[in-house]
């Protein structure tokens, strides 16, 4: 049997086709680069934002020419159930339950479960095919600089960087409850693998000869809550790791990046944690704000309390001056207002972060927050990225529109 893999997503989803492939492998099935020569065409899906969305939508039309059995895998039928399912009747599995895949397919000897995660993102792989690729260059193009900057970073990204980051998922899951956020009907409760299984891996990595490591899950900092633990256990554990190298050449250069941890575990766990990323290894944190005001952020369903947060990490970066503070904000969350906008922004410059991901508010439905009020114009929306843009290119701060700019 030939399989033909097509995948959109995040860095967790991609890690998930490197599985998919060993997987497929393992139990005699042949991954081929041409979806006209498979038996089975298992598309990976994303809709975290509304061009991921539509993406997915396409590519999944654009295989139902083909004579073959259609497996559709990620987020997109969770998040957007209605666009998908008043289009297409195809199998479907959600990441939370990606195990489900052994029971669509025949001949199974090694179960999904069974496989080691993967850590790294094959960059051979269908990360969008060509033709789907140029097919949304073009349903995209505009005569601007803006445009033509974010494409040439798309070709170097894809193209031109040798991969160096090896990938720690530590769990998949999640326990966060934001208003505005669907993905969580995608990946469900959290599940946590033990800490000796991910110390396995990040030792597999050092003797591979990897410098950089990502630790990420979901929710990086509800890990091990499933199981009596924590993610201060985890970092700590790693550390030891780490240590057992100390005096050696890689020993010294092993950096870990800490990616995606909500702000209520940064507090919940503030004085292990200040401690642990003290650490020099400890060089990047990626911990999204969403929002400077307390009156979005109540609506959010986040209450971080900011003033203690932008402390903690304060003091941080005062123990440990080379490490990179990295976070996101949602532009135009409903109701936001502008005086809510340029508290976002004010919170900004109480934290020395390198850079800021600014997301323009994508309403979900099935969300509590597409319930809420009045919603910003989408014209407002962008004209306060854009505004956003200039207040943190003059603050020397890095921006970027979407995760996968710098």
């Amino acid at each position: 049997m030939n399989v033909y893999i097509e995948s959109y997503g995040c860095t967790r989803r991609k890690l998930e086709v490197s599985k998919f492939h060993k997987y497929f492998s393992l139990n005699g099935y042949a991954v081929v680069r041409k979806p006209e020569k498979a038996d089975i065409i298992l598309i990976t899906t994303c809709a975290f934002k509304y061009d991921e969305e539509e993406a997915s939508l396409k590519a999944i039309e654009n295989f139902s020419k083909y004579d073959a059995k259609i497996i559709v895998y990620g987020c997109l039928p969770d998040i957007a159930p209605t666009k998908y399912h008043s289009r297409y009747d195809y199998i479907n599995i959600s990441p939370k339950n990606i195990n489900d895949i052994d029971s669509h397919l025949d001949g199974i000897t090694y179960r999904f479960s069974e496989i080691d995660d993967a850590n790294l993102i094959d960059n051979n792989d269908n990360y969008s095919s060509l033709p789907n690729a140029l097919r949304k260059f073009s349903d995209n193009f505009e005569l601007s600089v803006p445009f033509f900057v974010k494409s040439c970073r798309y070709v170097k990204n894809k193209y031109l960087t040798n991969q160096k980051m090896y990938y720690l998922s530590t769990s998949r899951g999640c326990l966060g409850n934001c208003s505005y956020c669907a993905v969580r009907f995608a990946v469900g409760p959290i599940k946590s693998k033990a800490i000796d299984i991910v110390t396995n891996e990040f030792s597999r990595g050092i003797e591979s000869g990897y410098k950089d490591f990502s630790v990420l899950g979901d929710d990086v900092g509800a890990y091990g809550q499933d199981r009596g633990s924590n993610l201060c256990e985890l970092i700590a554990a790693l550390q030891v790791e780490i240590d057992k190298r100390s005096g050696t050449a890689s020993g010294a250069s092993l950096r870990l990046h800490i990616e995606e941890i909500s702000p209520r575990w940064i507090t919940k766990y503030e004085k292990e944690l200040t401690c642990l990323f003290a650490s020099k290894n400890i060089r990047s944190i990626l911990c999204p704000l969403q929002s400077g005001s307390t009156r979005i952020l109540e609506l959010m369903n986040r209450g971080d309390d900011m003033d203690r947060l932008l402390s903690i990490l304060n003091e941080i970066q005062r123990r440990n001056p080379r490490i990179e503070l990295n976070t996101q904000i949602i532009v135009g969350f409903p109701s936001e207002t502008e005086s809510n906008f340029e508290d976002s922004l004010t919170q900004l410059c109480k934290t020395a972060f390198n850079s800021v991901v600014l997301f323009p508010y994508d309403d979900k439905e099935n969300t509590q927050a597409h319930e809420i009020g009045p919603k910003v114009p989408e014209r407002v929306i962008q004209d306060r990225i854009r505004k956003a843009q200039v207040f943190l290119r003059q603050k020397g701060i890095k921006s970027a529109l979407c995760c996968n700019e710098t």
